[in-house]
């Protein structure tokens, strides 16, 4: 009895052993798994912290490069009013003016006066515009001319010529120049006649009978002022032009 109670004792003590020894690793255990635990607590705390940093970044890229897109979109929008302002100035420019003049006045070249040998310069106004005027409104004036002009301008552009100017009812043209083209007095005329043959389709208050001009000779032709600058020619020519026109028969 003795010796098995020994036995006994020993396998006590040997399973008592054992147990704490396994509660030791069990707490081992569970405190590894702890720090583990609170390593990837630790590590998620991080990334989300790194997720939410690059996050921010990407937010402020993305809020910084569509603040760029849309700088670059006014940007272009403001140089295409620009050059559209610039084209629409241009085309208004090359039609006040001879082309070679508009390009150097837009470049900031001066235009010198330059004198032409030989030219053909066409007049012509309206008979009896004065009294005309006096019976009409001034609205309805400027509607026949408009209508007069708007023909006889067409009617240019079917011509080597170049028009000048129309004030009042006065229409000015001339052939030869700004390009220096031969046969000009020959499309001048064309151009009158043509005209002449045109002008009854303009519907006013009372039929259009149309004096008209031509004159050939030297002229100077250039750009006088700086505001509203206008190209203008100067001389005898246009003289004798304007006389022949104020002088003649209508219709002829």
């Amino acid at each position: 009895d003795v010796k098995l109670e020994r036995i006994n004792e020993e396998l006590r003590c040997q399973v008592a052993m054992n147990v704490e020894s396994k509660l030791v690793d069990i707490q081992r255990q569970q405190q590894h798994d702890e720090d583990k635990a609170s390593a990837a607590m630790a590590f998620d705390e991080k990334l989300q912290g790194v997720t939410d940093q690059l996050r921010c970044q990407v937010a402020m890229n993305v809020d910084s490069k569509l603040a760029d897109i849309q700088r670059q979109k006014h940007d272009d929008k403001d140089k295409a009013s620009a050059a559209m302002r610039f084209a629409m100035n241009e085309s208004l420019l090359h039609q006040m003016l001879p082309a070679k003049v508009a390009a150097d006045l837009s470049a900031g070249r001066s235009v010198p006066f330059e004198a032409f040998d030989h030219v053909t310069i066409f007049f012509s106004d309206i008979e009896g515009f004065t009294s005309i005027s006096a019976s009409a409104q001034p609205v309805e004036i400027m509607s026949l001319l408009n209508m007069l002009y708007t023909i006889m301008d067409y009617c240019a552009s079917l011509f080597p010529i170049y028009k000048v100017e129309t004030i009042g009812d006065s229409y000015m043209v001339v052939g030869g120049l700004p390009a220096r083209t031969e046969g000009h007095t020959e499309a001048v005329a064309d151009f009158a006649l043509l005209v002449r043959r045109v002008v009854h389709s303009v519907r006013g208050m009372a039929p259009i009978r149309l004096r008209m001009g031509i004159h050939s000779g030297p002229v100077v032709a250039g750009v006088a002022g700086k505001t509203m600058p206008r190209y203008c020619l100067f001389g005898d020519t246009v003289n004798t032009a304007s006389r022949m026109e104020s002088t003649g028969e209508a219709g002829r």
